[in-house]
């Protein structure tokens, strides 16, 4: 039945800890001992007189109810300090020996002077076990003490009395050590195993133990010594296994360690009244050996009464039964005939299988009762969990049938928990979760996995017709006796709003995703818009710059030149920033020469920094300058992208210039086996502390009027840091209003070997470049064409044009086919049709290689991944637009067979008088303008007329989309003829058409379009008449 019980406690806690995961602490499950102690018939001899009493510590395990005593060394006998509780339980313990010793002399049937018990030892014994005194030595000796005078009250010899005295006092060390050590904590004769151990050291051990010192006193036969030893021995037992489980009892009852037994006090006192009338008229009567009568009853009382009440029967029933047979009553008095020692021995017999009739089921029932609360108190704690948890506990068995719904059920799952119980799992599953569902319970079944997490959507769903989202925990349950499988629990919650804000974030992730992804288009897009105009800007000042101009003139285009490269400067610095934060930004490491570099960029900002009146001094903290004497080899190379470490010290450089009015600026450079440090030190104007971190926040300066004294945008300190961090170091500074700035770049210091270089080779002087090279520019639009071919033609260059991709492929197949191929085609890669990559792709595919023909693209997208396109494409090279006239130059030299330089000078086949019309606008560049002006106005006229903004695009190929074209064009290059507000408009209109924007936002740019189309014309129209006139 325990274990039965046991294996219940078991499956609960197993149960539980499928449920919530976790174990719950519950009382310690009791595990019945299959041994017992045996008492022996005791036998008490008169003359075995005197016995002490002590008070005895506590395990270290024991009840927390009181502080155990110092327990010192493997004997457990308490050695601490010597209190007044030590000496007064002396004292009075060495007077209760004595007293006890008197009684149990008292009880001895005169004629034969034996007595069926010794009390003295069990009653110390018993009251050492529970008192916890600090010390228990003064105790032992006071028995000894009182042991020696009992002894000496019946005139026993000195060697005797001192003998027995002993032996009475080792009976009870031995007795506390063995208990103590054998159980854990105080010992409860509730339980069945503290019983048993209890009889086997009070009831065995220990009285054998002094039975056999008393040896050499029995006397000098052997039959004598047998005879005594064995009547020490049961006298002492006997005592043992009645007076200390009853004493450890009461105790344990008074101090209210244990609970109070089922039956009604007056119940207990008929039932102990009842038992020993029962002996009584057992034992009254000589005629019928009725003793086997008394067992039933004890049994009874061990149901009834528990341990306490069982243990006061069998005392009471040996006190009626010792009484009666000592006045020569009862089945025992007239079995033994003459009485004496077979008296004796019957009665101690009877007494002892009363004993174990009684003690032991009284503790297998106490232990029954713990476990049935323990089980109780499990499944209240299951009960309390389930009834309260805030999840739907399911179980199910290994056939998927719902074996347990727990009353959460009802609010999370929307039904009863009887809708679960006895149907499967797929009886109450939605469509959409179905298959999810039963594939996490066949992986559970099936032993591939333990545990398992399902998000799915309800049965039902709320009452307003929203879905509902649960997730379930699934984990397998198990049997704890063997392992195997058993099913597996659910707890299922309410997650409907975690799942709805999940869908949120995943939509807006889709949406920071397009937006990013829109953010690179546009930068794309942008970079290609402004960098088309800028072309024509830059290429045509530079072009005016060549010719004869005036003074005025030349500075007036020159200031067109820096104007036109600190946009281009401002749209890279933009770029930049934001390929930087989008995570596009990559980093190109390459060996670099740290001092060429950092005196490059000095050179660079010098000129500026003396027309500010300024020093600028470079520094290099190495042991030899490239002017004395130092090599190229010598000198440190690092692996970084040298780019991108040029970009941040000209920025740095340049701030230390704007921003410095009087005074000088250094430049050092530090090479450590750890890191390079480049510190720019200025007497600028300075930062107030405060500002220090603010500076280095995209479009943030110093103060608040710092751009409007300086100017610039704010973003090259933070450019410079991010670019910083991607290659590994870090700037910081330090600086004082007024008193200047110190900004540190410090890099990781990965030194290399420098590259081996090629041999310089002289360039070509101008008389020696290669007249009439056949060039062939592939471009779109018209302006560019005109202005590149002019470029080219001042190279000495014979150019041909080709309008789209279709058309340069059918030119250079032609011219292959014709045996005079071209010697270099510049390919822009955004043309409508066939844009540039396509185009090379074919012509590679013809089998026209780059050794043949090298193909150099033009686009105004300048970014990394775009020079990677077109060297996958096939092409060779990448000039971006605004393609300057020096660019231009280096890539004819590199590609051409005959490599031509950039000169001061112009060829000998150029004519700067006949190029001057074309600098100041010439009238076949104002012509071709005004007709493509004049066209796209035309288109949008009609389209306004035909109602064209007001249908919806139905494929890529319409009218919308040809006016988008025009548009595109128009946007481009108005602002080359000071019509930047036309071009405006063109790009409005374009960037609506092409997002399909509202028809009264189409419209309404189309109008405005046409108005300054038509006031552009109207005023082009009276400067011709008043020419005219």
């Amino acid at each position: 039945m325990e274990r039965r019980i046991e294996r219940a406690l078991d499956h609960e806690e197993g149960a539980l800890d499928a449920i919530l995961g976790a174990k719950i602490d519950s009382v310690g499950s009791e595990t019945g001992a299959t041994g017992g102690g045996q008492a022996a018939p005791a036998h008490g001899d008169v003359e075995a007189a005197g016995s002490g009493q002590a008070a005895g510590p506590v395990h270290p395990d024991a009840s927390p109810h009181a502080s155990g005593p110092d327990i010192i060394g493997p004997a457990r006998i308490a050695m601490g300090n010597l209190d007044r509780a030590s000496l007064l339980a002396a004292i009075i313990g060495g007077a209760a020996f004595l007293a006890l010793a008197w009684l149990s002399l008292l009880i001895a049937r005169p004629e034969t002077h034996i007595s069926p018990v010794w009390l003295p030892n069990a009653c110390a014994a018993a009251f050492l076990l529970r008192a916890q005194l600090r010390n228990e030595v003064p105790f032992l000796l006071a028995t000894f003490a009182a042991g020696l005078a009992a002894n000496a009250l019946v005139q026993l010899p000195d060697h005797i009395a001192l003998v027995f005295a002993l032996a009475n006092v080792v009976e009870i060390i031995a007795v506390l050590v063995l208990t103590r050590w054998v159980v854990r904590g105080q010992s409860d004769m509730n339980q069945l195993p503290d019983l048993a151990r209890f009889v086997w050291a009070g009831g065995l051990v220990g009285p054998a133990l002094s039975a056999l010192i008393t040896v050499p006193v029995m006397g000098s036969g052997l039959d004598a010594i047998l005879r005594g030893a064995t009547s020490w021995f049961l006298t002492n037992s006997m005592a043992m296994v009645l007076i200390v489980p009853t004493a450890l009892l009461l105790f344990d009852r008074v101090k209210g360690r244990r609970t109070a037994t089922p039956a009604h006090p007056a119940e207990s006192l008929a039932l102990l009244i009842g038992g020993m009338v029962c002996t009584f008229l057992v034992f009254r009567q000589i005629y019928y050996p009725l003793m086997f009568l008394i067992q039933p009853i004890t049994l009874m009382h061990a149901f009834r009464l528990g341990s306490l009440g069982s243990a006061l029967h069998v005392g009471a029933v040996a006190v009626v039964a010792g009484a009666m047979t000592w006045a020569g009553l009862g089945p025992i008095a007239a079995a033994g005939g003459t009485g004496g020692m077979t008296e004796l021995h019957l009665l101690q017999a009877f007494i002892a299988a009363n004993f174990l009739t009684g003690l032991p089921v009284a503790a297998i029932l106490a232990g029954r009762d713990r476990m049935t609360a323990a089980l109780e108190a499990g499944k209240r704690q299951i009960d309390l969990l389930t009834d309260n948890i805030t999840d739907a506990i399911l179980r199910y068995d290994m056939d998927g049938v719902c074996t347990y719904a727990s009353p959460s059920v009802s609010a999370v799952m929307g039904v009863p928990p009887e809708t679960f119980v006895g149907n499967p799992v797929t009886a109450r599953l939605h469509p959409d979760a179905r298959d999810r569902t039963m594939q996490a319970l066949g992986r559970l079944l099936g032993g591939i996995s333990e545990t398992e997490r399902v998000t799915y959507r309800r049965f039902y769903d709320s009452p307003d017709d929203t879905a509902v989202f649960l997730e379930a925990n699934c984990a397998v349950v198990r049997n704890p006796q063997t392992g195997a499988r058993e099913g597996v629990v659910v707890a299922a919650r309410d997650v409907t709003e975690r799942v709805e804000l999940e869908l949120l974030l995943t939509r807006a992730r889709h949406h920071a995703e397009n937006a990013a992804q829109a953010k690179s288009a546009f930068l794309a897009n942008m970079s290609h818009e402004i960098r088309t105009p800028m072309n024509g800007v830059l290429g045509f000042a530079e072009l005016m710059l060549q010719g004869d101009l005036a003074d005025d003139q030349r500075r007036f285009a020159e200031l067109i030149v820096q104007s036109g490269r600190s946009m281009m400067t401002l749209l890279n610095d933009v770029l930049d920033l934001s390929k930087i934060e989008s995570g596009q930004f990559t980093i190109d490491r390459a060996p670099v020469n740290l001092h060429d570099s950092l005196a490059e960029c000095a050179a660079l900002h010098r000129l500026a920094a003396e027309n500010k009146g300024l020093t600028l001094d470079f520094a290099w903290a190495a042991d030899e300058e490239p002017d004395q004497g130092g090599t190229a080899a010598q000198l440190p190379w690092i692996m970084t992208d040298g780019l991108r470490l040029r970009q941040i010290v000209l920025n740095l450089i340049g701030n230390a210039v704007k921003f410095t009015e009087t005074g000088h600026i250094q430049i050092n450079c530090t090479v450590t086996p750890n890191d390079v440090q480049v510190i720019v030190t200025d007497s600028g104007i300075g930062i107030s502390p405060d500002r220090l971190e603010a500076i280095f926040h995209p479009f943030t300066q110093g103060e608040a009027d710092t751009a409007r004294r300086f100017g610039g945008t704010g973003l090259g300190l933070s450019i410079s840091r991010h670019l910083a961090t991607l290659l590994g170091g870090r700037i910081e500074v330090e600086s004082r209003p007024g008193e200047g700035s110190r900004f540190t770049l410090i890099l990781p210091a990965t030194l290399v070997q420098p590259p081996t270089r090629d041999e310089p080779v002289e360039p070509v002087k101008p008389a020696d470049l290669p007249i009439a090279t056949r060039i062939l520019l592939v471009e779109d639009h018209d302006i560019n064409r005109l202005l590149m071919t002019e470029m080219l033609e001042r190279c000495g260059q014979d150019v041909a044009v080709a309008h789209d991709g279709n058309e340069a492929i059918a030119m250079v197949i032609d011219s292959i086919m014709r045996g005079r191929p071209y010697d270099l085609v510049l390919m822009d890669v955004q043309m409508p049709d066939c844009d540039g990559y396509a185009a090379t792709r074919a012509i590679r595919g013809e089998g026209i290689g780059p050794g043949l023909l090298p193909i150099i693209a033009l686009t105004a997208n300048a970014f990394p991944e775009d020079i990677t396109a077109a060297r996958a494409a096939g092409m060779q090279g990448h000039l971006a637009k605004p393609v300057a006239f020096a660019q231009l130059a280096r890539t004819l030299q590199r590609w051409l067979p005959t490599r031509i330089v950039e000169s001061g000078q112009p060829a000998a086949t150029t004519t700067p008088a006949a190029r001057a019309s074309l600098l100041a606008r010439s009238p076949q560049l104002i012509t071709r303008w005004q007709a493509r002006r004049s066209e796209a106005a035309d288109a949008v006229r009609a389209g306004l007329t035909d109602g064209l903004f007001t249908q919806p695009a139905s494929n890529p190929c319409t009218r919308r989309d040809q006016i988008a074209a025009l548009a595109h064009k128009l946007a481009g290059t108005a602002a080359l003829f000071d019509e930047p507000e036309l071009g405006q408009c063109a790009a409005a209109l374009e960037r609506a058409l092409k997002r399909g924007e509202g028809a009264a936002r189409c419209e309404a740019l189309a109008q405005d379009l046409l108005a300054l189309a038509d006031g552009v014309n109207s005023a082009d129209t009276q400067r011709a008449g008043g020419s005219s006139n």
